[in-house]
């Protein structure tokens, strides 16, 4: 007799995963970061993402682990990200050499690991978490970049954009908390 094996994840729990790493790919493919960072006078690379991480990644990572409350979803969600992320276009466009986008994945697969061991931990270490995988995702790209096109970030400015990753990664985190809780208060 053959047994037919349920997916780990219900179809609604799918559709959740996959609309949440939508809408961060969109945010971080359309919202005009590059120009926000320039206006702010903030050298890159990357310095949207120590500063806008939070939101453009971290809150939806967060919210699929959250919403579902299942293990795994999180990570699924940060490679869902990543690979939307790099149809799009390349890892910071970077496109010599031809793997070079990896680092992406790399760096989302980091962040949704980092924000999956901590989720449901005591409130304050889910909220260091999200921080430190918004840092983590940063420092990988930084590294990236940096070895593969010698652009590195200027050392002054490293400390404070570290500082901004884990404060953005970290409230990345309480809004997905926020958002989370709305569907029971109403």
């Amino acid at each position: 007799m053959v047994t037919k094996k349920r997916s780990y994840f219900s179809l609604s729990e799918w559709v959740i995963i996959i609309l949440l790493a939508l809408a961060s790919a969109s945010l971080n493919t359309y919202l005009p970061i590059k120009s926000i960072t320039e206006y702010l006078g903030i050298p890159g690379p990357a310095a949207g993402m120590a500063l806008l991480g939070g939101v453009i990644f971290v809150l939806w990572i967060s919210l699929a682990y959250q919403i579902t409350k299942k293990k795994y979803s999180g990570i699924i969600t940060s490679v869902f990200i990543a690979s939307i992320c790099l149809l799009i276009h390349p890892w910071y466009g970077v496109i010599e050499p031809a793997w070079f986008s990896i680092y992406g994945i790399a760096a989302l697969l980091g962040m949704g690991v980092i924000i999956e061991l901590t989720g449901f931990k005591p409130s304050w270490l889910a909220i260091v978490g999200g921080g430190l995988g918004n840092l983590a995702c940063l420092g990988i790209t930084w590294l990236a970049i940096g070895f593969h096109t010698s652009m590195w970030i200027p050392s002054e400015f490293a400390p404070f954009l570290a500082l901004v990753a884990i404060i953005s990664g970290s409230v990345g985190v309480l809004l997905a908390r926020g958002i989370s809780l709305l569907p029971k208060s109403s």
